[in-house]
């Protein structure tokens, strides 16, 4: 057996059992410390890889959030260059001459330019108008084939007033969805009447031409049918001279009404009392009060002092045209008044002549067109019926034409159920030759 220990070094002794147990300890708390290490090592790890995580994530959001806010600036660009360009749209369409009312998909008006405003009035008489139904007929239509579709065809409605032509037309997008609808509105008012004067004038003028032709007729078949040795029937020879004077003066008024319209009417003046036509006019017209079961009173003040400088012959037609129209629209039993006079206002001075009636008024509608030529209103009396007075209506244009011409003005005042008064206006011209 060999020496386990040759070189016979002296061994250590053996350890003890504390220093056994020392050992271990020693052993016992380098594990720990170890496991300590590696488990805040692994956390370490842990951590970084959700700080990694959560970077990435700050990252995806930091890129989301720069997507959201160009997207936004992107979109907010894109609101006000619609804005821009609306606000654009609606400059224009607010300085075009016809009316213009935009609705939405609903029906709710969202844009009325001045034109369209001044036409219906307000946004209250457009709904209570047929303007505000005329949505109803193509509410239903969502689709259309381009970005501006007529829809049907342009309608006639009166509104405040005025008659106008309504055209509906929807306004889609690119993709032919449908946003809203334009209404398109013009006054046709002058048209419409226009086209009612042409209308009635034929008639008109044949009726007040049949009536002094058939007098003509009787008078002259009369005058034939008498014996060659028979004197003549000064009745009938009068009869036809007065209806001879009347298709004369119908000739004559035809005549200056052409000059009137064409703009090259001009008066003869002249230094004139104006009294004597006033009687003259009454005299004419006499008869006419009487027959209708009227009455009238005639006032004048200064009657040597009523002195102007005009055309004879053209201010009788003038004040007759306004006599026979207080006749025409009044009712039996009802009153027509001349009266006229000097008045001062203190820089100049006029003669003032003033026709009044109690007949049946002239209505709001009516009252901006009685002095177009050949326009004819719809009078009603008192007990609802309809007054359709003879005449071409041509008589108020006549009138205010020749005083106008005169330098003086026509004014009007009525009131329906009451009557009305004319009251015109001449430039008193002192005439110490013509005054007594």
């Amino acid at each position: 057996m060999s020496d386990p220990n040759p070189s016979n070094i002296p061994l250590p002794p053996p350890p003890s059992d504390k220093e056994v147990n020392e050992a271990f300890q020693q052993i016992h708390e380098l594990g720990t410390a170890t496991e300590s290490f590696f488990s805040r090592l692994y956390d370490n790890f842990t951590k970084r890889n959700e700080l990694k995580k959560a970077q990435a994530s700050l990252t995806l959001a930091q890129h989301q959030l720069h997507q959201s806010l160009n997207e936004k600036q992107r979109l907010a660009s894109l609101v006000q260059n619609k804005q821009s360009e609306l606000n654009r749209l609606y400059r224009i369409l607010s300085r075009i001459s016809e009316g213009i009312i935009m609705q939405d998909v609903k029906g709710r008006m969202v844009m009325i330019n001045d034109a369209a405003r001044q036409l219906i009035g307000s946004e209250r008489n457009f709904w209570k108008s047929e303007l505000g139904t005329l949505f109803n007929d193509y509410k239903d239509i969502q689709d259309v084939d381009s970005e501006l579709a007529l829809l049907g065809e342009p309608s006639q409605v009166e509104v405040n007033g005025h008659v106008l032509e309504a055209q509906l037309t929807a306004v889609g997008d690119s993709a032919g969805q449908r946003l809203g609808t334009i209404i398109i509105i013009r006054d046709i008012t002058r048209d419409t009447l226009a086209s009612r004067i042409k209308n009635s004038f034929v008639s008109h003028i044949s009726h007040e031409l049949n009536t002094p032709m058939n007098v003509m007729r009787v008078a002259s078949e009369i005058l034939m049918n008498q014996e060659e040795n028979e004197p003549p029937n000064r009745r009938m020879l009068q009869l036809l001279s007065r209806n001879i004077d009347i298709l004369d003066r119908m000739v004559d008024e035809l005549l200056d009404v052409s000059e009137m319209s064409g703009g090259t009417f001009s008066i003869e003046a002249k230094p004139m009392l104006l009294t004597p036509i006033i009687w003259q006019v009454k005299e004419t017209f006499l008869t006419s009060i009487a027959g209708a079961g009227l009455y009238c009173f005639t006032m004048i003040e200064h009657e040597e002092s009523l002195t102007i400088t005009g055309d004879d012959k053209r201010l009788e037609w003038a004040i007759s045209h306004l006599v026979r129209n207080a006749i025409d629209y009044n009712e039996r039993g009802g009153l027509v008044e001349i009266s006229a006079g000097i008045e001062d206002n203190g820089e100049d001075s006029y003669v003032v002549l003033t026709v009044r009636d109690t007949g049946v008024g002239i209505s709001p509608k009516d009252q901006a067109n009685v002095f177009e030529l050949f326009y004819r209103g719809e009078p009603i009396t008192r007990s609802g019926k309809r007054l359709d007075p003879r005449g071409l209506g041509q008589g108020l244009y006549i009138a205010r034409t020749i005083i106008e011409a005169h330098g003086g003005s026509l004014h009007m005042s009525t009131e329906v159920g009451q009557g009305s008064e004319f009251t015109v206006l001449l430039p008193y011209r002192a005439q110490p030759a013509l005054a007594s």
